[in-house]
């Protein structure tokens, strides 16, 4: 693709040069350039040859388009960096989350793990739990006290 690239480049410097070579006459002829506006005194400038408005709007165009593409790159690469920050961020708080979680399902199987091995443990489990307060949820669950055991 680079080389298709630059033979098309080559082929477009070629055709400039045949048009710039075979309109010499043409483009060499001295034009000057006028501006009127209503509140301002007219304006001229002084005599240019054709060519050097052809080269001059060539160069400004080429400095226009530049001038864009570097405001794209460096607007694309402070949304990139703001998408990495808030990425970063949030797997940050995943990994926090999941400390939490970790910790609270360890604690919740102890807790588990002590009421499993209380005096009560021989009863069907419908009997382990009091009637009037389900526990579903690990929050839910008291851990035995040691005096009364």
């Amino acid at each position: 693709m680079r080389y298709v690239k630059v033979l098309l480049l080559a082929i477009l410097f070629f055709l400039a040069l045949v048009f710039f070579f075979q309109n010499q006459n043409a483009l060499s002829q001295n034009l000057v350039l006028t501006l009127n506006l209503f509140f301002l005194p007219p304006m001229a400038s002084i005599p240019l040859p054709f060519y050097f408005l052809i080269v001059a709007a060539f160069f400004v165009g080429a400095v226009l388009a530049l001038g864009f593409l570097v405001w794209d790159k460096v607007n694309l690469s402070a949304r990139l960096m703001k998408s990495k920050w808030r990425v970063s961020s949030l797997e940050r708080d995943v990994e926090k989350l999941r400390k939490q979680l970790g910790a609270e399902t360890s604690r919740s199987s102890f807790l588990r793990k002590t009421q499993s091995t209380s005096p009560n443990a021989d009863k069907p489990a419908g009997e382990n739990k009091p009637a009037a307060a389900p526990c579903t949820l690990p929050e839910d669950v008291q851990a035995p006290d040691p005096d009364k055991a």
